[in-house]
Order: structure tokens, then C-alpha cells, then sequence
């Protein structure tokens, strides 16, 4: 894989950082510095990461756009419609069409190891400054580090096996091979492991815009999650719905910025600015302009599910929705959303699954009942596991529905993708992975051989 971006270009991101002041309350340095200055100040070295912030809401598998992996899986699976004639890369996610040299995907993975080339400099650099703080160092190494390893887990879910990138050495880069799965997760939970002795348990702004510790713990109890460590991700999730001082907010008040069920999310790069998922999934007539929901998502709502009343919104003539959780899609006179990029629910849904696979049919229980009594639902009592993992399926389905892939991951992770095949009659069986890009191929022959069907 060559270099993807230099340490120069990180600078110039610095630079020209929109919004820094109010971002994060850091600001952008003003004049052309020398490289060695950067790790040499904190708030210098502060900006540096600020950018990779910015970077992760523009572009890659975070960003609420229709080129974020959230639309695009979305698209992929059984939960948005393509409605555009037109051909734009998540039309061709959602016609099963996607190849190694389709735009997006190429998108995907070169943004993605941009940020990790950036996050890496910004770990290097820390590291090897002398002037620093060390309360700075812990902070930004902490963020980095958990970054990097968020950032594997989305590529590796995504693409399966890829090389883990600890370095910004240029020769080293190109050169590099695919590591498993296996190993892949490892390394990210190795990373989070890490982030979590490194950052402390205070809320590092009040907007949550930045990695704290308790994001990382909802992190890792995902990746536990992912890799069947049953023990370890109920004991984050229950640690993090426990200690972290959120709770479940409203299902009117989920995806404002104060919303209390927040564990980490991305801010508009200006004041005023609302969310790219809006933008993205809001129609205001018929017919849908560019993709609208998927019936069979819609009809998968029990009767009376307020998430369904307040989060799916129809349009016109009842023929067309869209995803409603975001509200505002254009700006307002104050920034009202923010970009939810984890968040507690999730944690009842991990500690759910969790304690079904333990069977501990009281916690398992409790966590799905607390969901669902938010959303004006019955309460159940499970003493099955079978039964217990299908309603659990159930719930992160209308929940987490069109955020960030959950969907396509949920599937994948539990062998039923197959199940795509009732609204996908085209679905093939290495659709689970995304083919690596055909330009990186030619670019690092070690990245071979292609993902299986491509």
C-alpha cells in the first residue's frame, strides 16, 4: 500500500483547519511553521488531531454522507432504496453492481488509510517530543490510538482480511501484506486496550466530540461482541451503561447534541451546520430523488413502535420514507445535531446479547425491555436462547437501522447475509466482503490475492 498522504499534508490540514475555534477551542495556527514545532506545543499538537476529527465527519467509513459506509452499506443491505436513474456509488451498492474499481469503495479505503497515516504521525510525533505535556501526551496518544484501532475494525468488517498500519515508515507501507481477521481484531482491541490506560474517565469536552474513556469501553464491548468473547463485552457494556454518567435519552432527543445517551459524536465543522445524515436520508416530495427506505425495513416495525412514529417519516402520497432520526437538514440559527457515532443504547443491546449467550435471562431481559419500554412496547420474559438472539436481531434492527452498517455487520457476523436474497434476488455469497481496489492491487502486489467472486 503506498503512502497516502505525507506529514506535509497533515500540516496544510492544520492550516487550513474550518471552524478550529469552534471545533474544539483550539486554534488553527495562523502562519507557515516549521514541522518540528507541531509536537512541540500542545495546542499545536492538539490542532493535529482536531484534523483528523474533521477529516473522519468528511470523508471514510464515518462520515454521514452518501459516500460514508452508513448510506452505502445501508443501500447495500435491506434498508435503503436506490431511487436515482442516475449512477452514483451507492445506486451501485444497491444494485449488488460494486467491483474493485468502483469509486466508492476505492473511497473507502484510501480515506480511511489516510486518517490512520494521520493518526500514525500524530503517534509518533507525541511520542517523540520532549516538550509536551505529559497530560497532553496521554490525551492525544489515548484519542490516536483508539482511533487507529476503530478505524481497522471498520476496514477489516468490511473488507476482511487488510493490513494493520503501525507506521508511517513509506517503505514500509508499500510493502506491507493482508493480515486475518483474527488478527486484525486483535491489533484493534490491543489499540483500545491501550487508549483505555491512557485517556482518564472524564468526558473530554462537553460535547463529547473527542474519544473519551468511555467511548472506548462501548467500543470494545463491540469488538468482544464481534468476536464472540461473550464475558468481556457484557462486562464493558454493563461498565459503560454503569459508570459512564449517560443514560437512555428519549427517542426525541437521541440524536440532538445534548442528548444524553451519547457516547461519542462528530460536529459540523461550523456553527449553524447540522448533520450530513440529513442531508443525506431527508426528501421533501415524491418521488424519492435519490434513495428512500426499503418497505421490508419498515414493515419490520412491531405494531405501535414509537421509534417507528418518530424516526420514519412518509412522504406524499405514504409510498416513500426516509430516515427520520436526524431532523434538520439544512442549517439552523444553532448547531441542534450532531453526528452520533456510539451510543448507549447499543450498550443494552451488546449486554442483551452478551447475557443471552451466558443465560442470564434476567439481564438479558432487563437490557431489551428497557429498550423496548421506551419505545411503548410490551415487555417480554426469554428463557430461550434462540428465541432471545432472534428478538435481539429484531432490536438492533429498528434501532440502529441506517448507522453506520450495523445492519450489514449484524448479518455478516451471524452467517444469515443470505437472508438478503428475499429483497436482493441477485445477492451472491461473497457480497460479504467488499473487494480490495483494484488501483491499491497494482500499487502493492502483497495485497493479493483479491477477495473471493471479484
Amino acid at each position: 500500500m503506498k503512502c497516502l498522504i505525507k506529514f506535509a499534508c497533515l500540516l496544510i490540514g492544520i492550516l487550513h483547519l474550518v471552524g478550529c475555534e469552534d471545533f474544539l477551542e483550539v486554534p488553527a495556527p495562523k502562519d507557515q511553521i516549521d514541522i518540528d514545532k507541531v509536537f512541540n506545543d500542545d495546542k499545536m499538537a492538539t490542532s493535529a488531531l482536531m484534523q483528523v476529527y474533521t477529516d473522519l465527519r468528511n470523508n471514510g467509513f464515518l462520515s454521514g454522507s452518501r459516500g460514508g459506509a452508513g448510506f452505502l452499506l445501508a443501500c447495500y443491505t435491506d434498508e435503503l432504496e436506490a431511487t436515482t436513474t442516475q449512477m452514483p456509488d451507492f445506486r451501485v451498492f444497491y444494485l449488488g453492481n460494486v467491483n474493485a474499481t468502483n469509486s466508492g469503495v476505492g473511497l473507502l479505503w484510501k480515506n480511511t488509510y489516510k486518517q490512520i497515516y494521520m493518526l500514525n504521525n500524530i503517534i509518533e510525533g507525541v511520542d517523540k517530543s520532549e516538550v509536551i505535556s505529559q497530560q497532553t501526551k496521554n490525551q492525544l496518544k489515548g484519542e490516536a490510538i483508539a482511533l487507529r484501532g476503530i478505524l481497522h475494525f471498520y476496514l477489516t468488517q468490511t473488507f476482511a482480511e487488510i493490513p494493520y498500519v503501525f507506521t508511517t515508515d513509506f517503505r514500509w507501507n508499500t510493502t506491507i501484506g493482508k493480515q486475518s481477521v483474527t488478527q486484525v481484531m486483535q491489533y484493534a482491541i490491543d489499540d483500545l486496550l491501550a487508549a483505555e490506560q491512557l485517556l482518564n474517565e472524564e468526558i473530554t469536552s462537553f460535547e463529547k466530540v473527542r474519544i473519551n474513556k468511555y467511548a472506548v469501553k462501548g467500543f470494545l464491548a463491540r469488538m468482544y461482541l464481534y468476536t464472540e468473547n461473550w464475558n468481556d463485552a457484557q462486562m464493558y457494556a454493563l461498565d459503560v451503561i454503569t459508570n459512564s454518567g449517560t443514560s437512555l435519552a428519549a427517542l426525541d432527543q437521541v440524536f440532538l447534541k445534548e442528548s444524553t445517551s451519547t457516547l461519542w459524536q462528530l460536529k459540523p465543522d461550523a456553527e449553524g451546520k447540522n448533520t450530513y445524515e440529513a442531508e443525506a436520508h431527508i426528501f421533501i416530495n415524491e418521488p424519492a430523488p435519490q434513495a428512500k427506505l426499503q418497505n421490508a425495513l419498515i414493515t419490520s416495525f412491531e405494531p405501535n413502535d414509537l421509534r417507528k412514529e418518530l424516526w420514519v417519516k412518509t412522504v406524499g402520497t405514504g409510498n416513500s420514507a426516509h430516515a427520520f432520526k436526524y431532523k434538520q437538514r439544512g442549517a439552523t440559527a444553532s448547531s441542534l445535531e450532531y453526528s452520533k457515532i456510539i451510543r448507549l443504547e447499543e450498550m443494552y443491546l451488546i449486554t442483551a446479547e452478551a447475557a443471552a449467550h451466558n443465560n442470564d435471562w434476567n439481564l438479558c431481559n432487563s437490557m431489551l425491555n428497557s429498550l423496548r419500554s421506551r419505545a411503548g412496547l410490551s415487555e417480554l420474559e426469554i428463557l430461550d436462547k434462540t428465541v432471545a438472539l432472534a428478538k435481539i436481531k429484531q432490536e438492533r434492527r429498528v434501532e440502529l437501522f441506517c448507522e453506520f452498517g450495523h445492519r450489514f455487520y449484524d448479518l455478516k457476523r451471524n452467517s444469515l447475509l443470505s437472508e438478503l436474497t428475499l429483497v436482493k434476488p441477485n445477492w451472491q455469497n461473497y457480497f460479504q466482503n467488499l473487494p480490495i481496489p483494484e488501483a491499491e492491487l497494482l500499487l502493492n502486489p502483497n495485497l493479493k490475492p483479491q477477495n473471493n467472486g471479484y
